[in-house]
């Protein structure tokens, strides 16, 4: 079943994210939508995957052991506040150590999917 919220076009050249933690946070707000798409057919920026493949590879990590749940609490935490955690807000060097960790398992498996650039 293919996500509702069509992230690329082939007619558009897609874009890769530059880092996890751009892909994270298109994939958490297009998730929060209710309605609509997170790029319509008139965007500039066609992405090369669809929500669901980041969601995949978060879980993928996590069924490997790669991500612990705490890694999960904190991206799905921040993700959808589009913010990620910081000291100066408050944040535990804990919980920023956790976001930092998780970003870095999931860019790996990302950039070997073209969804992150190379």
């Amino acid at each position: 079943m293919r996500n509702k919220y069509l992230s690329f076009s082939k007619e558009k050249k897609t874009t890769p994210f530059d880092s996890a933690e751009e892909a994270w946070f298109w994939c958490c707000l297009c998730e929060g939508l209710e309605k609509g798409s997170c790029h319509r057919a008139d965007s500039n920026v066609a992405r090369p995957c669809e929500t669901s493949d980041i969601i995949i590879a978060v879980k993928r990590l996590a069924q490997m052991g790669i991500l612990r749940p705490s890694h999960v609490k904190v991206l799905s935490k921040y993700g959808t506040s589009q913010v990620p955690p910081h000291p100066h807000f408050g944040d535990s060097l804990k919980i920023c150590e956790l976001w930092r960790e998780g970003l870095n398992f999931l860019d790996v498996l990302l950039r070997k999917k073209g969804i992150v650039a190379g």
